[in-house]
């Protein structure tokens, strides 16, 4: 089972469009059993394919819905509010993902509250409590046999979700806007990859996938960031050889109600359905050729 994480600590680099992309793409086109977990408590990646709601209890945050499946009569399987998130493994509680749009592709999303918790647990608690609770649900023979494919969202952060994360992941992706701040955050994360790597069994190693520009513009400013990444001499051989342009169409398909409600639903002739599928293409056959 491959397990594919983009990640950058900094944030607005798309690391949430290209998990949609991703989650929609194995699934969708390439009809793989796929496993969407959502762990930044802002729950975009949830509510791509959720109607989330308004936490009472917590206004600023979002819960997912009731779950289809939930029986009140049955607490064995679900919590009694009927609700499941990723959260839920860091209180003792049973996960059951959600069905979504596309058949082959199910989502356990975030809980913004509960995920802030687990985010602020105390620093002497943290590999206990949100590392090894993690890894363990990761590596259950259950999701092993049900999925081909995770793909987890990460925070902003290089906190207790997105460490947690990191240390279940297969494959890292690290996307970035060709700015400053961004790139500064691709650094941030070659430095966590390489550590990783050290500390991981050769038998599960950390691969990768390379440095995604998101998000790009035909600007001096991009143009010549994305020249002095490629062209860095340990850095540059890890650069993409794809990119996503900043188009309206990758927000259009996002909004509530939009039809088609995937990019990959767009006519063949779509620029950004060929960007988006060229970057898909090219992420998969590094994860499952298994190079880098």
């Amino acid at each position: 089972m491959k397990i594919i994480v983009p990640a950058n600590n900094k944030g607005g680099v798309g690391k949430t469009k290209i998990s949609i992309l991703l989650s929609e793409y194995l699934s969708q086109v390439l009809k793989k059993r796929v496993l969407a977990i959502d762990f930044d408590p802002q729950c975009n990646f949830s509510q791509r394919f959720l109607t989330m709601e308004i936490d009472p209890a917590a206004p600023g945050g979002k819960i997912p819905p009731v779950h289809p499946n939930y029986d009140p009569n049955d607490t064995d399987t679900i919590g009694p509010e009927g609700r499941s998130s990723i959260a839920d493994i860091f209180f003792g509680q049973l996960i059951l993902p959600y069905p979504t749009y596309i058949t082959s592709l199910e989502l356990s999303p975030a809980h913004a509250d509960r995920l802030l918790a687990a985010e602020s647990v105390r620093r002497n608690e943290v590999i206990e409590k949100v590392h090894d609770q993690f890894l363990a649900f990761i590596q259950s023979p259950e999701l092993s046999d049900a999925y081909d494919v995770i793909i987890i969202d990460t925070p902003p952060s290089k906190g207790p979700l997105t460490m947690g994360a990191i240390k279940a992941a297969t494959h890292l992706v690290i996307p970035s806007v060709m700015e400053e701040a961004p790139i500064q955050g691709v650094y941030g994360m070659l430095q966590l990859w390489m550590q990783e790597s050290i500390r991981r069994e050769q038998l599960r190693p950390l691969e990768l996938v390379g440095i995604l520009p998101n998000m790009f513009r035909q600007t001096n400013l991009h143009r010549d960031m994305l020249k002095s990444l490629s062209s860095a001499e340990r850095i540059g051989k890890y650069v993409l050889p794809v990119c996503l342009n900043q188009r309206t169409s990758f927000a259009e398909v996002d909004a509530e109600g939009a039809i088609p409600r995937s990019i990959f639903d767009l006519p063949d002739s779509a620029i950004a359905k060929k960007e988006a599928i060229a970057v898909c293409e090219c992420i998969t056959e590094r994860v499952f050729s298994g190079g880098t």
